[in-house]
């Protein structure tokens, strides 16, 4: 860029209308004050009377010399600063990317060799695959209704200003001009709300009104990923926030500011004000827990010194249906996030389950501490419904397919996931005869038709009394033993108590062959193989643009997902660590989380924004507005 800016002739910079202003400043006006006199070259100080102006000596001089000296430097390499940074949009102004390509619903005409890719979404998935494809081997077309990347491990922290959340996104424009420059490129803003795989079509649809257009492909590439599931209880869609976008965080940090402005309004009872200030998130895994540290910093360094007569009724409420927190981490770090969420006073409900939502109250059963050691004998006790009165809920917990999944997979029969759609270990899209579409991100599920061939080995190594039967014990040794070749079983050996018995369909505390098989396809069913996670999306987008960028007759590998471990940020400066070799927490653990995050963002003006907002948060706190 430097190289390029010494290159400009002078002349044409000032006849740029643009940037005259910032040439055509007068430097003498900008430091001193002019004189009175006709004479419009003089300089007088603001500082120095008529008489010291009147003094023509040779140290007069020379001091005068010195201080423009003092002054013409810093002149000179703000304004350096400001051609480097204006002359982006002044020399390397990108064409509109619809224009590039001649007619988009057209497929590109042989002679130009290249062949129409389609993306689906702007998240982790799809950047990851932009970023790495052969632009010059390929015609780009990304389709989304979100017109920029969000850095989504962020996002709890942006939810109360830690960082704001301008600093966290990047325009989908200026990330295909930055890697697409002369090739053909193009974003439109809609939404896809439908896939014609067999005629190799997409329809899609302009979010803020009624047009519609078909758009054909050679390849298509589907990395929408997933909506918030509140797996059908009632009164969430109504009454509770999500968090999942970027709007989400604004919306969340405006109700909560609007529960302080209202807590603060005279006339309420002691009740009303727990009830107000009572913040309820469900979900106790990553995204609920990081949340519950970001919100006890902001009530804790922020609202209890802007509203200190409420500090005393500000409370968090984190309900989980699994028996610990993070419950897919180590036992480490779960008993170190337990007992640092203890010390901060969040109010941690495990082993509960909400059934309601109301307009100010929660409603959800909480399972018995205690099992009875003879049922039948002694029947459990049942759980009786608790009422959490709330101000805020935010809901934090799974994900299910968008519309435009569940319409596609109805086509296609060989599509029996319930919560994604299945693809090969190539991340080809199954049952689709032309071959030629693929899914990555929190959307999709790899097949597990090897496990299922498997299956009677698997079970024959687990059986390691020779009985011809699994016991409960026997079964979370074998999926303990297969956790690295099929992750999906993790969260079966949480919940193993509840899925043997659902499985134990003769009621003997055991599992049969025909019994182990029908668990071991309800796995496949419905789950996805691996968790939807930031990491998971940017390895498969990144495999599958390097596939892509393969010549032909090249053996395609399949795709291997590597773990590189897991952070969360639970508050006061304090963050945990699963990655191979480590699991625990700690102050040493959130710095290493600050440097991980800031050096992942997408660009340097990310990671400067980032950095920007982490010191004034320091300096001046985070913004309590409700703006």
């Amino acid at each position: 860029m430097l190289r390029k800016i010494t290159q400009l002739n002078l002349s044409t910079i000032v006849n740029k209308p643009q940037i005259r202003p910032l040439v055509n400043v007068n430097v003498n006006k900008a430091f001193y004050s002019t004189t009175n006199s006709s004479n419009n070259d003089k300089l007088s100080s603001p500082n120095l009377d008529n008489s010291d102006n009147n003094k023509d000596n040779d140290g007069n001089k020379s001091h005068k010399n010195k201080s423009k000296a003092k002054y013409y430097l810093p002149l000179a390499l703000g304004a350096t600063a400001l051609l480097a940074y204006y002359s982006q949009y002044l020399f390397d102004q990108p064409l509109n990317d619809n224009e590039q390509i001649e007619n988009l619903t057209r497929l590109p005409k042989k002679e130009n060799g290249k062949q129409r890719v389609i993306v689906l979404g702007t998240g982790w998935s799809s950047l990851a695959f932009i970023n790495s494809i052969d632009m010059k081997k390929y015609e780009v077309i990304v389709v989304s209704p979100r017109n920029y990347f969000l850095f989504t491990p962020m996002l709890t922290a942006a939810t109360v200003g830690s960082v704001e959340v301008r600093s966290i996104i990047e325009p989908i424009r200026k990330v295909l001009h930055r890697l697409a420059r002369g090739s053909n490129t193009a974003y439109i803003e809609a939404e896809c709300t439908d896939i014609d795989h067999e005629n190799n079509t997409i329809t899609i649809k302009a979010g803020g009104g009624n047009l519609t257009a078909s758009i054909p492909y050679h390849k298509l590439v589907v990395a929408i990923g997933a909506v918030p599931s509140s797996f059908g209880t009632k009164g969430v869609d109504e009454n509770c926030t999500f968090i999942k976008e970027a709007t989400d965080a604004s919306a969340i940090r405006k109700k909560i500011m609007n529960c302080f402005e209202n807590a603060n309004f005279p006339g309420h009872t002691e009740e009303e004000l727990r009830q107000l200030l009572n913040f309820v998130i469900v979900g106790g895994g990553p995204s609920g827990v990081e949340l519950g540290g970001e919100l006890y910093d902001f009530l804790q360094d922020d609202l209890s010194v802007a509203y200190p007569r409420l500090a005393k009724y500000a409370k968090i409420t984190l309900i989980q249906s699994a028996n610990h927190l993070l419950n897919t981490y180590d036992s480490k770090i779960i008993d170190f996030t337990e007992k640092q969420f203890g010390r901060s006073g969040i109010n941690t409900m495990v082993n509960t389950r909400v059934i309601e939502v109301l307009p100010d109250k929660v409603v959800c059963l909480k399972k018995p501490d205690t099992n009875p050691t003879n049922p039948a004998k002694d029947p459990p006790a049942k759980a009786e419904p608790l009422l959490i009165p709330y101000g805020v809920c935010i809901w934090a917990t799974g994900v299910s397919q968008r519309p435009l999944i569940s319409k596609f997979v109805e086509k296609i029969p060989e599509q029996k996931n319930q919560r994604a759609v299945k693809t090969d270990v190539t991340l080809k899209v199954v049952g689709v005869k032309n071959e030629n579409i693929f899914a990555i991100g929190d959307c999709s599920t790899i097949s597990q038709d090897i496990l299922m061939k498997k299956i009677t080995d698997i079970f024959i190594e687990g059986d390691t009394n020779k009985d011809n039967q699994l016991s409960k014990e026997e079964l979370k040794v074998l999926f303990t033993n297969h956790l690295k070749d099929y992750p999906q079983l993790k969260s079966y050996i949480n919940g193993l108590d509840h899925y043997f018995e659902d499985f134990d369909i003769s009621k003997d505390g055991y599992l049969q062959l025909n019994e182990f098989k029908n668990l071991m396809i309800a796995i496949d069913n419905n789950l996805t193989t691996l968790p939807a996670t930031a990491q998971v999306a940017n390895q498969q987008g990144a495999y599958l643009a390097k596939e892509f960028n393969r010549s032909e007759g090249e053996q395609h590998e399949p795709f291997k997902y590597k773990h590189l471990g897991s952070f969360a940020y639970i508050g006061h400066k304090n963050a945990v660590a699963d990655i191979p070799g480590f699991a625990g927490g700690g102050i040493g653990v959130w710095w290493m989380w600050r440097s991980i995050y800031l050096n992942k963002q997408f660009s340097w003006k990310n990671k400067f924004l980032v950095s920007v907002d982490w010191v004034k948060s320091i300096l001046f706190g985070r913004d309590i507005s409700n703006a």
